[in-house]
């Protein structure tokens, strides 16, 4: 996986793995809804419909990144780094009505990144919905920015 910078589900989980990767998006999709009620927001019906249906509509997205600016120190102890970074929230009022967030979550370089309602930016991956046979890496390297340290675009949500 640091090699190639992709995941192929299908070499994960065989022919099944249309059906599993849904099942791990779920999966992601629960983790990011436990972390709005933390902050006190209200999990939107489309975070809950993934949890029920097969077919889903949502307006969160993945994306997967490679962390370069501790994969090296990590050596073989890549397990025992996990953390998760601040809850962000935006309102844009002339874009949606929605409230959108900004999230991620890291287990030792591999740092996961939530969009919900939010375009991507910098150089976090190729957005993954449960969508595809492959997802594609991206890399976080450089000073963290105001997503990653809480700064002061980091806003307590209300509802």
């Amino acid at each position: 996986m640091l090699r190639t910078r992709f995941i192929d589900f299908e070499q994960i989980y065989g022919a099944d793995f249309s059906n599993q990767q849904r099942n791990l998006f779920r999966y992601f999709a629960k983790s990011f809804g436990c972390r709005l009620v933390d902050a006190g927001a209200a999990i939107p019906s489309d975070l809950i419909a993934i949890l029920l249906l097969d077919q889903f509509r949502t307006a969160l997205r993945l994306t997967l990144a490679v962390d370069e600016r501790i994969r090296p120190a990590l050596g073989s102890h890549t397990n025992s780094f996990i953390g998760k970074g601040p809850l962000m929230e935006f309102r844009n009022l002339r874009v949606s009505r929605r409230r959108q967030y900004t999230w991620n979550e890291h287990l030792g370089w591999l740092r996961i990144h939530y969009w919900y309602d939010a375009w991507p930016h910098g150089s976090t991956g190729a957005t993954w919905v449960a969508d595809a046979k492959y997802i594609y890496l991206g890399a976080v390297s450089g000073e963290p920015d105001a997503s990653e340290r809480g700064g002061a675009a980091s806003v307590a949500p209300s509802v």
